[in-house]
């Protein structure tokens, strides 16, 4: 006898729909959910590189800027070559950071460094200066972060009676391996 002699035409039906069934789920779990796994991972690839993009489309933007600060580092690096005394290198990358801050310099003194514990030299200076709040914090910023080494060893901001000038003091060092 045949099969479809010995089945009935309801438990044909519920053969073919519990085949329906299981191929339908073998098809969701081998065929669709690796391809959304995998396209879901090229999204996210695709998002950064997109990220990655607009970043280096950011930086062709400010060549020129960059550019320009390259030659005015490179021209303080040739200047600062050229000169043997490293207190006027610091004491004019001061005075070019304070004037990008607009910082007004009051009073400059350069110290002694004590150098019997360190293994080099420190260049010190005492510095004393008028500004304000934003002023203060591209010139701390700019500082330190500036390409000659600069550090603040101390810093003291008063505010002046009735208005928005703060007055500054700094101990700033160098390090100087000469």
């Amino acid at each position: 006898m045949s099969m479809q002699k010995v089945l009935t035409k309801r438990e044909k039906i519920l053969f073919f729909a519990t085949a329906g069934v299981i191929a339908g789920a073998l098809l969701v779990h081998f065929v669709v959910i690796p391809a959304l796994t995998t396209s879901n991972v090229l999204d996210k690839e695709i998002s950064v590189a997109r990220r990655k993009l607009a970043k280096y489309h950011w930086l062709i933007a400010q060549k020129g800027t960059l550019e320009t600060k390259y030659n005015e580092i490179a021209a303080l690096l040739k200047a600062s070559a050229a000169s043997n005394d490293a207190q006027v290198t610091v004491l004019s990358a001061l005075e070019a950071l304070a004037k990008n801050a607009n910082i007004l310099i009051v009073d400059v003194r350069p110290q002694t460094a004590n150098t019997n514990a360190l293994p080099y030299k420190e260049i010190i200076i005492e510095l004393r200066t008028e500004g304000t709040m934003e002023g203060y914090l591209k010139f701390i910023y700019d500082l330190e972060h500036s390409l000659s080494l600069l550090h603040i060893q101390k810093i003291r901001l008063t505010a002046k009676a009735n208005a928005q000038i703060l007055d500054g003091s700094f101990t700033i060092s160098q390090p100087n391996l000469d």
